[in-house]
């Protein structure tokens, strides 16, 4: 995990915050650290941390985030710094709050859920709570569970000072109801139309079994022609469609994300020509020639829950 330099100084300027102990073996520890004497400070806040004094869970996480003196270890980092924070060590609750917010910027659902979860409750001060609720949104449409369950749990009872509403627990109850369903199903939604003109109709229908992904969508004639290569990975996933005419072979390659009642589709297709099998209005000297459109990303939706 790579840490930005504003994450290193805060967690840095942190730690300068008024202590609540006096105790020698904290001043030394301290002074320690101010020296770069990681290894001193380690002997000196161990046994602090382990007898639960706060100011010292919290340095002696820090110093396992930033991998000072200690191989770097953001959990068990985070970890400590959190046992200081939940007994309302306003120091750690800083530090907690602003290690989480840099895991959650790299797409961690958990780290959003987390981040969330201290903004509400103010840790490090009095926080928008719109913002707050953002973090939940996010990891919800991510297919984080928990977020959509503490949404649908605000609005139903207006915790955190925020007013009820049944039309947005109504939402995200359904929201989980759809993730619940995953993937399978028949899916339908609508493609631009080529040169301005009406936009044209499509289908799918997916299984899935584990993170493999197969089904059908319709082809010419009403046919049914099966999805290859079909690979699930999160609320990601990917397969193709292979169709043929004459002696022209098209490949579309689908890159798709799952929002549980929606799903986003890109498509690239190429097809492949065979001159050999008749006349080509293409002049070339190749026996093949492939040709590739550019991306075109649409949204299809559950046809039924």
């Amino acid at each position: 995990m790579k840490f930005n330099r504003f994450l290193f100084v805060f967690l840095v300027s942190c730690l300068v915050f008024q202590a609540p102990s006096n105790a020698d073996q904290l001043e030394d520890a301290k002074a320690a650290l101010d020296n770069q004497d990681f290894s001193k400070a380690y002997e000196l806040l161990s046994p602090l941390a382990e007898a639960k004094n706060m100011e010292a869970q919290t340095r002696l996480g820090v110093m396992y985030v930033n991998g000072q003196g200690v191989e770097r270890d953001l959990t068990k980092g985070l970890s400590l710094i959190m046992e200081a924070a939940k007994q309302g060590y306003d120091m750690a609750q800083v530090c907690a709050l602003d290690v989480s917010m840099d895991v959650a910027r790299a797409g961690d659902t958990g780290a959003m859920y987390n981040v969330a979860g201290m903004c509400l409750k103010g840790w490090g001060g009095e926080q928008d709570k719109s913002v707050c609720l953002g973090w939940l949104e996010e990891a919800a449409k991510l297919g984080h569970e928990k977020s959509g369950e503490m949404l649908n749990k605000i609005y139903t009872k207006g915790m955190y000072g925020i007013t009820p509403d049944e039309e947005k627990a109504t939402y995200w109850g359904n929201l989980l109801a759809a993730y619940d369903a995953g993937l399978d199903g028949t899916w339908n939604g609508e493609i631009p139309g080529f040169g301005g003109g009406p936009p044209m109709p499509v289908s799918f229908t997916f299984e899935t079994d584990g993170d493999k992904l197969t089904g059908t969508t319709p082809g010419f004639g009403g046919q049914n022609i099966q999805i290859k290569d079909g690979k699930i990975e999160r609320n990601n996933f990917s397969f193709k469609v292979k169709t043929s005419f004459g002696n022209m072979e098209t490949t579309t390659d689908y890159k798709g994300e799952f929002y549980g009642d929606t799903i986003k589709l890109t498509s690239t297709m190429k097809t492949s020509q065979d001159k050999s099998g008749g006349a080509s209005l293409l002049k070339i000297k190749d026996t093949t020639v492939d040709q590739e459109s550019p991306p075109m990303t649409f949204i299809a939706k559950r046809s039924e829950l």
